[in-house]
């Protein structure tokens, strides 16, 4: 009777075992024509790219030069940014003043004692650039994501 119930077990795995197989190919190519339609997707929306990054490009662009702009006449209208180019044109006025007297003394037949006019740089012009930068990173890595989730869902076979 165990022979019976052994030849019954292993007629029931072997039936279970091709049934398995059965499908695990049924799965497998499934995924492979998943697999194969993804790619299709994946080089139809590399075309895509390819074709629009131009205007896409240029679109961007115009969208800096407008940014540009609304920055400037932001910026412009500004008392601090006013006290700033104040703050630098004394920097550029000191130079004329030492060129007056350089050439005064040239002209008196003197030697020269007047310094050379030395311009420095404001950093802190340099640590609102550095914020700038920073957030302006910030804002186009939230853009790469943004077009890494599109080209995701197009290749995914949503739309894009």
């Amino acid at each position: 009777m165990t022979d019976a119930k052994l030849e019954k077990a292993r007629a029931a795995a072997e039936k279970a075992a091709q049934e398995l197989a059965a499908l695990e190919a049924a799965e497998a190519e499934k995924a492979a024509t998943l697999a194969a339609e993804r790619d299709a997707r994946e080089i139809e929306y590399a075309h895509r790219v390819k074709e629009t990054w131009r205007a896409e490009e240029e679109a961007n662009s115009e969208a800096e030069k407008a940014a540009r702009a609304r920055f400037y006449e932001l910026v412009s209208n500004e008392p601090w940014f006013e006290a700033f180019a104040e703050y630098r044109a004394h920097r550029f006025k000191r130079g004329h003043i030492l060129t007056a007297a350089q050439d005064a003394q040239n002209r008196l037949g003197e030697t020269a004692t007047i310094p050379e006019n030395r311009i420095y740089d404001a950093t802190i012009m340099d640590d609102v650039i550095n914020a700038a930068e920073q957030r302006a990173g910030e804002i186009a890595a939230d853009f790469a994501d943004e077009l890494d989730a599109k080209r995701e869902a197009y290749v995914s076979g949503g739309e894009a």
